[in-house]
């Protein structure tokens, strides 16, 4: 059967109807075409610097093409307000610093224009979309600070809940792999079965994946979450007259807008906080020099680079995926059990 498998949401999630981020690749041993989700199934996708002005905000963009939904009826709306902590006394107002902008753009979000053609757009109830223009990658974080997608040339990530799917591609195979409750199931597509790696081991499984690559499943979370906020072309403005900013003696330029605190360093190296309820910190970096990729929350760390240590690296908890972008290795533990697909694509069980 093509129909997904059931899975549980947790209580911060609600089902949804065929109205999917992404559409579905069904298991099968060569690569085919996407299928569409039926209806009658549910997902569980439900610086102290003397020249920085921020310009007179302005609505510039065309409107954006439909994008399909997936997150609709989630809640993205954040439930507290976390703490920042004040900026230094040495403090000056607004101006000009070396092509920085913010703007407010007719979707409602802030668009803030660093330098190295990193881009950081903050929506009306503070969810996040990070962009390194110069080395084509993006990560974007719901205000709920539940979900996260990530695009990165070496791979993509989606979490939806306690659930994170990672998909690879290359010129081997196309590798999945799920972290859920029960373990980490993975596939490729030149595999006739699904394998789940548990603290029994390995074995054959029953499972689906998203074709991460279907959509652009950044870009979806965020406009998702900025569809969620009444007004917010209002808010927005709001919050942009009320930003913050100031540069380190070190020559760190520091804004805070609303309850995110963000950081370039002189090499373009950005860093965006959001501080949570109970004083855990969600951190997301993005170098446009080297092409790294860091995203940090209590539930899930990853890591992604460029170069010759090209790679994608996920932790959750006592879980793990590592691949290489050189190798083309693909493997996944478990309570202390290992498993994957070596340089040819086959599996491996180590």
């Amino acid at each position: 059967s093509s129909s997904l498998a059931n899975v549980v949401a947790n209580d911060a999630l609600t089902k949804v109807g065929h109205d999917a981020l992404t559409k579905v690749r069904p298991k099968t041993p060569a690569r085919v075409t996407t299928l569409t989700i039926p209806s009658s199934m549910s997902s569980p996708l439900s610086p102290t610097a003397d020249v920085f002005q921020l310009p007179p905000h302005t609505s510039a963009l065309p409107a954006l093409t439909d994008l399909t939904s997936l997150f609709s009826t989630l809640s993205l709306t954040p439930p507290f307000s976390p703490h920042l902590p004040p900026p230094p006394a040495r403090q000056s107002p607004p101006h000009s610093n070396s092509g920085v902008t913010a703007v407010v753009e007719q979707e409602g979000y802030i668009s803030l224009r660093l330098r190295h053609a990193v881009v950081l757009d903050i929506s009306a109830n503070q969810a996040i979309r990070l962009t390194n223009n110069l080395k084509n990658s993006s990560m974007s974080l719901s205000a709920c600070t539940t979900q996260m997608a990530l695009v990165h040339p070496k791979g993509r990530i989606l979490q939806y809940g306690p659930r994170v799917e990672v998909q690879t591609e290359d010129e081997v195979n196309v590798k999945n792999a799920k972290i859920y409750p029960r373990g980490i199931s993975f596939t490729a597509n030149n595999m006739a079965l699904v394998y789940l790696l548990d603290e029994a081991g390995a074995r054959s499984t029953s499972d689906m994946f998203h074709d991460l690559y279907a959509t652009q499943i950044v870009d979806t979370l965020f406009m998702e979450s900025c569809q969620r906020e009444g007004q917010s072309v209002t808010t927005s403005i709001r919050l942009l007259d009320m930003a913050r900013y100031w540069r380190t003696e070190a020559g760190v330029d520091c804004w805070i807008i609303g309850h995110v605190f963000i950081q370039q360093t002189e090499d373009g190296l950005v860093t965006v906080e959001r501080e949570l309820q109970h004083g855990d910190v969600i951190v997301l970096k993005t170098s446009p020099s080297n092409g790294k990729v860091r995203f940090a929350s209590p539930f899930v760390q990853m890591t992604a680079s460029l170069g010759d240590e090209s790679h994608m690296f996920l932790r959750s908890r006592d879980r793990r995926l590592h691949y290489s972008g050189q190798t083309k290795v693909f493997t996944v533990r478990n309570a202390g059990h290992s498993a994957g697909f070596d340089e040819e694509g086959e599996l491996r069980i180590f």
